[in-house]
């Protein structure tokens, strides 16, 4: 897992997840919600060709990779839209565009799915709403329930969300807020030839355990694929100093550069290793 960025501007994220369309759909889920509270409906539905739009971005910002396991998802798989929070339980996150990252469908659908363990129980905090809340009280929430994407000091701020979300001590790591770096750290077993992800500190156990029970960071297949990475990457760091080829020593310096890259696969691990090396 790496650092991502997330892209704030007209061009990278459709009007649909911004004002003033942002607060039309806040309505449509307080309503909903409402009805779910008075009886008038047993279940909440979603519309996930709304978020799918943002599949393009999200997948650009996190080079093609899945952004929990970083397994490149152009090959085999087309990924999706995830829902760092899960909307079965974050319910007026579901068109939140701060909300979204890009997934591999093992991380999301086999291991994630609407998992989310937290230390304590301070909760990201919901809208006010019961089956009372009047049509003028909705009226106005929405827009109020997350950060608009472009306009971040407006009405919900994105440093009030990056609070809340800081608050509520997620276990499982979001990279957009999060550093990973901080918590992670790569294992290599010359054994049984497969890497693994670690805590970088004692204090973040937890945090890897839910990476493994949630992200399935530590799957078989992963462990394994990393370990073929790595092993390329180590002999190409040995050769260098045994390189009297100059234009040689260029191309293997590139090619190390290369795998530290966003789009690379395991980059995450790789600028662990080459930082471990320095």
């Amino acid at each position: 897992m790496i650092p991502l960025q997330r892209e704030r501007s007209a061009q990278a994220v459709s009007p649909k997840f911004r004002a003033p369309k942002k607060g039309l759909k806040d309505k449509e889920l307080l309503l909903a919600y409402r009805d779910l509270l008075r009886g008038a409906i047993t279940e909440l539905t979603f519309q996930s060709a709304f978020w799918k739009t943002a599949k393009t971005q999200l997948k650009k910002e996190s080079g093609g990779k899945c952004a929990y396991c970083e397994a490149n998802t152009e090959i085999v798989a087309h990924g999706d839209v995830e829902h760092y929070r899960p909307k079965s339980v974050y319910w007026w996150l579901a068109y939140t565009y701060d909300n979204y990252l890009y997934a591999c469908q093992i991380c999301n659908q086999v291991y994630k799915s609407d998992n989310f363990p937290i230390a304590g129980n301070a909760l990201f905090p919901g809208p006010a709403i019961s089956a009372t809340t009047t049509d003028a009280e909705i009226e106005q929430l929405a827009g109020r329930l997350s950060p608009d994407p472009l306009a971040v000091d407006a009405e919900y701020t994105l440093a009030s969300y990056l609070a809340e979300h800081q608050r509520e001590k997620a276990f499982l790591l979001n990279p957009y807020f999060d550093d990973p770096r901080e918590y992670f750290a790569y294992e290599a077993d010359e054994l049984t030839r497969e890497v693994k992800v670690v805590p970088a500190k004692a204090e973040y156990a937890e945090h890897v355990k839910a990476a493994e029970d949630y992200y399935g960071l530590n799957r078989v297949e992963l462990r394994n694929y990393r370990y073929k990475t790595y092993k390329i990457y180590r002999v190409l760091k040995r050769s260098l100093p045994n390189l009297s080829d100059e234009t040689l020593k260029a191309e293997v310096l590139q090619q190390l550069e290369e795998m530290r890259t966003n789009d690379y696969l395991f980059a995450g691990m790789n600028r662990y290793f080459e930082a471990q090396s320095s």
